[in-house]
């Protein structure tokens, strides 16, 4: 638990004040269960994750078991309906957890909601499946040779009353294991961000072909795949949105508040690596001194904490306009940017301060180091954050002068 969570229960608190009771007092109770999950199992799986390179089938059972795959979808649909203010809590206790544990969470709590974007039918079919059943959604955007952006290349053709994919995607998480891809391409002649479309395609799908990739860095267990559309057929009942709205659909109705709980993600891990780091240097005696009574190394801790509260406030605020119904492009990417290089310097500092016995397999801080690197790629990197800032403050800036001009 975060040496943080006196003052940090506090502030929840406070956070938590316009929610109901009893939805507050059922968050509160799903991140003690949380907490006890990661206390007395999480140590087992992350050993068992570590050492057969593969999530467990068990683990994602216990997930189901537990609730945890169910907490932020709407209640009518049988999950705990949790905003994310009330969320947050909960995903950084669990982001304290191995990464791969953590990506299982984000995947059932975060990627349904580009389903969530579908029609009645659509959400009534596939959330309940996802609640009832555990089944899990993929997002496939990135593609090898185009990143993320709009100049994507895999396309739909409308021909008959169907639409044909032809293309590629990569990096695609969970995509072995998912029961349906949300998957964005390109309408055949469009062009720029209305050219864009997303459809639902159930997993077998004729047509579409799922390769797996090489394990990343860290992560370790955590599957992505390479997927190849060939003459893939999808009917008019399976475009998730509108056609034309396949951005929107993308950024605004998922990957904003993801980058949200990835920043967050990174608030998590950072904090336990400093609270095992905080445990060493209390312990580790050199020259006849505890690492802990030598100035240096307390200025170090008091900036890893000051970066990591600060992070964790801007996710918070980014949280709080989200559940306010407000667009929070511009929040989630400078929470995404900031915490990007937080979790880098926070974890660059831990592996300093253990010295080179934090370096060895196996150590506190070894995991965790390589696990921060896979958050500055979840949902962009932090260029793609700070062009989304520049944009944003460009726009506003043009705009105001825009009103200034009508006022003379």
């Amino acid at each position: 638990m975060s040496i943080l969570n006196a003052s940090e229960q506090g502030a929840i608190q406070v956070h938590q004040a316009n929610f109901d009771k009893a939805l507050v007092a059922r968050a509160n109770e799903i991140r003690n269960r949380v907490i006890q999950f990661r206390e007395e199992e999480g140590k087992d799986w992350a050993e068992e994750i570590e050492r057969t390179e593969a999530i467990p089938q068990a683990l994602w059972n216990r997930m189901r078991e537990l609730g945890f795959h169910k907490l932020t979808q709407p209640q009518r649909f049988g999950g705990e309906g949790l905003p994310l203010t009330l969320y947050f809590p909960i995903l950084e206790e669990m982001a304290h957890c191995h990464g791969s544990i953590r990506m299982v969470f984000h995947a059932y709590n975060s990627i349904w909601r580009t389903v969530g974007q579908g029609t009645e039918e659509q959400q009534a079919h596939w959330l309940s499946k996802l609640v009832d059943e555990g089944a899990l959604v993929a997002f496939a955007l990135t593609e090898p040779d185009n990143g993320t952006g709009i100049d994507l290349r895999t396309t739909a053709t409308y021909e008959n009353g169907k639409y044909i994919l032809n293309g590629r995607k990569h990096l695609i998480t969970f995509a072995e294991e998912a029961a349906v891809l949300a998957v964005i391409a390109k309408m055949e002649g469009g062009a720029g961000r209305g050219g864009l479309t997303a459809f639902l395609v159930p997993q077998g799908r004729a047509g579409m072909k799922l390769e797996p990739m090489a394990h990343m860095m860290g992560d370790k267990g955590c599957s992505h795949a390479v997927i190849t559309f060939e003459n893939c057929e999808v009917s008019e009942d399976e475009i998730l949105g509108l056609v034309g709205e396949g951005f929107g659909v993308a950024v605004r109705g998922f990957l904003d508040q993801s980058r949200a709980c990835i920043a967050l993600s990174a608030v998590g891990l950072a904090q336990e690596a400093l609270d095992v780091t905080l445990q060493f240097v209390r312990k580790r005696v050199t020259f006849g001194k505890a690492l802990a009574s030598r100035q240096a190394i307390q200025m170090r801790l008091a900036e890893m904490q000051v970066a990591i509260q600060a992070a964790r406030l801007l996710c918070l605020d980014a949280a709080q306009k989200y559940d306010r119904g407000e667009d929070i492009s511009l929040e989630a990417s400078i929470a995404k940017a900031n915490a990007i290089r937080m979790v880098g310097e926070v974890t660059d500092g831990a592996l300093s301060l253990f010295g080179g016995i934090g370096y060895s397999v196996g150590s506190p801080v070894e995991r965790l180091y390589r696990d921060a690197r896979s958050l500055w790629f979840e949902e962009g990197t932090a260029e793609m954050q700070k062009m989304t800032i520049a944009e944003a403050l460009l726009t506003n800036a043009r705009r105001r002068e825009r009103e200034a001009k009508k006022n003379d």
